[in-house]
């Protein structure tokens, strides 16, 4: 190990940096006119693999940690042999690999130098896309802010409704654990809480920070509604319940429980309140799972013929075809269907096998929690736990768990690779810490 490359300041700020800007690379593919900068991912990328040969990380790396993380994309290049277009799924399967590896090393070495801000680094990225979005809701550029996008919702300058939407519920617990954050300095000991009469400045700062972060969270909330993405929707509602049943949060869980029920109550007892629940679940028409059972039953079908192996990784079962208003395209003589749903997308193409090894590190995670279920809940653990549980469920109203190249895939991976490294005395991380040292 060489420590003066541990211990090198441009080395540190290039960490510091660049997984900042890396997520911001990722999200700049929801917005057409700025998307060039995904060009920056591979680059930072190849960068952070680099640093982790030089640094030997390798070496220190769990081997049961190594086959977790890396069985399912070294089996999508196993697909080749049987693919429908062996060089679209060994293309994918080797850039699959590079991401995975990537990534790894990018949150294995942001976590060595930069452990307690936790996952902060996404919210650069969520304070751009609420940059952009308020400006186009307040000034309604583009024109077709409204009514871009398959579907009814706010759009601004995505690309569609329900990235943006995925955007900003990927890069929310960048903002929350900031928030954390200060929370944890303010508390921390040593920190005198001076009365306002003796130090108004100190006052006057805690509430400017809490002002932001409440003002951040309520933009995040009402741009999700706007968009009427309703997995995104159900997603966040699933994360906070997630967070909360962590935190053993009873009376919050009560007061949303009984809130539910009010609603639900309104809903059934009261004409105009049911009539504005059912055209924004129904999206001004047609019926709750209209839109989706489209893809879902295709997609269901294809599936079926996926079977044990699949089709091969990035291949779409070829007879099986849905309205081109989903989505759904020809490229190149290759036909790519919009499948709307991860857990049949990954069936169809890699098979049952591929859909257990894609699962095999939250299998993992879920083991550890099962085991030592306080062992994971600090605060910054808990949080990437429920945004974990929040992005599961969003996938099952979206195929990205085979978009190599989505948006959503590599924010997966950042939160999933976070979590499986943030065991409490994880080897991983001291035998790092010790060989550096």
């Amino acid at each position: 190990m060489n420590k003066s490359m541990t211990e090198n300041p441009y080395i540190r700020l290039f960490i510091q940096y660049s997984l900042p800007l890396m997520v911001i690379g990722i999200i700049s593919r929801v917005f057409p006119f700025f998307d060039f900068l995904y060009y920056l991912v591979p680059v930072i990328l190849s960068i952070y693999i680099l640093l982790a040969l030089l640094l030997k990380l390798h070496k220190q790396l769990n081997i049961n940690l190594i086959l977790i993380v890396f069985s399912f994309p070294l089996y999508c290049i196993i697909t080749v042999l049987w693919s429908l277009y062996p060089q679209i799924t060994l293309l994918r399967s080797i850039y699959l690999i590079f991401m995975y590896a990537g990534i790894l090393s990018a949150v294995f070495l942001y976590k060595n130098f930069f452990s307690e801000k936790g996952i902060g680094f996404l919210a650069p990225a969520n304070l751009l896309i609420i940059a952009f979005s308020l400006f186009s809701l307040i000034t309604n550029i583009p024109a077709n802010s409204w009514t871009g996008g398959n579907g009814i919702g706010f759009i601004g300058f995505a690309g569609h409704q329900n990235t943006l939407a995925a955007a900003l519920l990927f890069t929310l617990p960048g903002i929350i654990a900031l928030g954390i954050g200060h929370s944890a300095k303010s508390q921390a000991p040593g920190v005198i809480n001076i009365p306002t009469v003796e130090l108004p400045h100190f006052l006057t700062v805690r509430i400017l920070r809490l002002a932001s972060f409440v003002l951040l969270l309520a933009c995040n909330i009402l741009l999700l509604f706007l968009t009427y993405s309703r997995a995104s929707i159900l997603a966040l509602a699933v994360g906070i319940i997630t967070y909360l049943l962590i935190a053993k949060s009873k009376k919050i869980l009560l007061m949303l429980f009984s809130l539910t029920a009010v609603i639900l109550v309104l809903y059934i007892a009261s004409s105009p309140i049911n009539h504005a629940i059912n055209q924004y679940l129904n999206k001004d028409g047609g019926s709750l799972l209209g839109r989706r059972m489209i893809l879902l039953e295709p997609s269901l079908e294809a599936a079926k013929s996926g079977g044990v192996i699949g089709f091969g990784y990035g291949v779409s079962a070829p007879d099986i075809k849905t309205p081109i208003l989903t989505g759904s395209h020809y490229e190149n003589g290759r036909y790519i269907r919009e499948k709307g749903n991860s857990v049949l997308a990954m069936i169809e193409e890699t098979g049952i096998i591929g859909l257990l090894l894609f699962l095999l590190p939250v299998f993992y995670i879920a083991l550890k929690l099962f085991r030592s279920p306080n062992s994971l809940f600090t605060d910054h653990r808990k949080l990437i736990t429920a945004a974990l549980a929040a992005m599961l469920v969003h996938a099952q109203f979206e195929g990205w768990w085979v978009g190599v190249g989505s948006v959503s895939l590599p924010l997966f991976l950042i939160i999933l690779f976070t979590l499986i490294t943030s065991e409490k005395n994880n080897d991983v991380i001291s035998n790092f810490r010790e060989r550096s040292g």
